[in-house]
This record gives structure tokens, sequence and C-alpha cells, in this order.
């Protein structure tokens, strides 16, 4: 009897036929440098990185340039990596210091928001650890799929023309400097708004000294009350006329029916942390 011959196939490479929303997914959950560093695992993948969506700059990618290139080439890296993505960009993190900043002038940053702006991004986040304050460039407000916005250490001041993010729902501002009277007017443009923070953390700054003390301005009753959506409020008060005694913190979580966490700081003032119906306050 004869016997029948068998062929034996090569086993399938399927990683590198996965979809590419599966490579996606698994390259935005790699720092930037490692995902970029794919491109060497074979042909199919050399240019797998370009399908990032996410982009992470911050301590540990510095950390990774001053081992490598040198953060004085900090911009220029950004920028190139950033004309050869293909699709959208949900999210991006910029995480500005000393060093970092020194390679840095404001046009690269206005370019670099003017790039997401057009690629839809979601998630914002800019912070600045010293220095002087970093001027936000006007194309920030042009970021209208906005979801998150992270902003801390910038000047932050919107155009006449700006009519608010309709898709943000959660907004943190840390040592910013805002204009008192716009401020009221910027929070109600942001109507889906669930999560605002407004904690400020001046002494996490890494600078010997500060001219001037940073804060949003007077967080008025008025405006904030507005937010219907609100489910976690945060804030720092240094103006107690809005909150003076307990009754009026009772009165403030009553302007809020989806509320479920509610933090006050009384900057400059002694605090006491005490537990009223399942919600945390920070008293004088």
């Amino acid at each position: 009897m004869a016997r029948k011959a068998f062929k034996f196939a090569p086993p399938k490479d399927v990683i590198s036929s996965m979809p590419d929303n599966v490579v996606t997914h698994i390259l935005d959950r790699l720092p930037v440098q490692d995902a970029v560093n794919t491109s060497i695992l074979s042909r199919n993948w050399r240019f797998k990185w370009t399908l990032l969506s996410q982009l992470v700059f911050d301590e540990n990618f510095l950390k990774y340039l001053t081992k490598r290139n040198g953060v004085s080439k900090f911009g220029r890296i950004i920028s190139r990596l950033l004309l050869h993505l293909k699709g959208t960009i949900t999210k991006f993190v910029l995480s500005i210091d000393k060093r970092s900043y020194s390679a840095l002038d404001d046009e690269d940053i206005a370019y670099w928001i003017l790039f997401l702006s057009r690629k839809g991004v979601e998630d914002l986040t800019i912070t600045k650890t010293n220095g002087e304050a970093l001027n936000l460039p006007a194309h920030l407000f042009s970021c209208l799929e906005l979801k998150h916005l992270k902003l801390r250490y910038c000047f932050f001041k919107p155009p006449t023309s700006f009519h608010g993010f309709p898709k943000l729902l959660n907004l943190e501002l840390d040592l910013l400097d805002f204009e008192t009277d716009k401020f009221g007017e910027f929070i109600t443009q942001c109507p889906l708004l669930e999560i605002l923070n407004m904690r400020n953390q001046h002494h996490l700054l890494e600078t010997s000294s500060m001219d001037y003390y940073f804060s949003v301005g007077k967080a008025k009753l008025v405006d904030i009350a507005k937010l219907a959506n609100i489910k976690r409020l945060s804030l720092s008060l240094s103006d107690t006329e809005m909150v003076r005694d307990s009754s009026s913190i009772f009165e403030l979580v009553g302007f809020f029916p989806k509320l479920q966490e509610l933090n006050l700081d009384f900057v400059r003032y002694k605090v006491r942390l005490i537990w009223v119906f399942g919600i945390y306050f920070t008293e004088i």
C-alpha cells in the first residue's frame, strides 16, 4: 500500500497578520520609544509604529532621550514623529521641565497643538514644572473633540471667538493664570462637564520662588452651580466669600443633583477632613 505524502506548511505569522486596529491597541500601551523601536522586529513591522494614536512624552521619555540622543533634540524628535503618524491621535501628554523647555520654543508647541486639533485629539495634558508659565497657543481652543483636558502652570486666555468645548467631560486646572472675569463664562461653555478639579498644588512646583500666586481666579458659586452634570468637584478656595461655613457647603451640594464627590481646600488655612453623607469635605 502506497504511503501518502504529507506537506508541512510553515507556521503562520499571526502577529504580523493582525489587523491595524489591534496593532494600534498594542502599540498605544507601550512607551513611545518602545513602540517606535518595534520597527526593528521585521520588515512587516518597519512602519507599524506610524499607527500610534496615543502619545505620552513624560519624565520617562525624557530619561530615555537623555541616555540616547540628549534632551537638546526633544522638540525635533516630537515634530518628526508627528509627521509620520497616519490616523487620529486620541491622546497626547506633554510634560515639560527645565531641561526639555530649553530645547523648545513657543512655535514648537503651537505647531503640535495645531496638528492635534486636526487629528481629533480627545485627551490632552500639558504640564510645566518650573521657570515661567507656558503661553498656551490659540490652536488649543480649536480642539473641539476634547473630552479630557489637564493643564498645569500655563497662561489660559481663550480668544473672544471661543464658544467652549462642547464634548469636554473632565477638566483639571492647576496653577493657571486665568482672567478672573472670564472663568465663569468658560466653564458654562462646557455643558457636559462631569469632573472639575481646580486644586492648586503650588508646593509641587520646581522653583525656588514665585513672583505671584497662580490660580484660576475667583470661582463664583453662581457660575459653578450651572454645571448640572458635575459628579466630582474639587476646589481650592483662597477666596472664602464663596463658601464661608458648613451651611454654605450644604448649599453648594444642593446645586448638583448628580454630585458623588466633593473636595474643598481652603488655601492658606488649617484644614480638617470630615465625612458627611458619603462625601469628603475639607473644612477650616
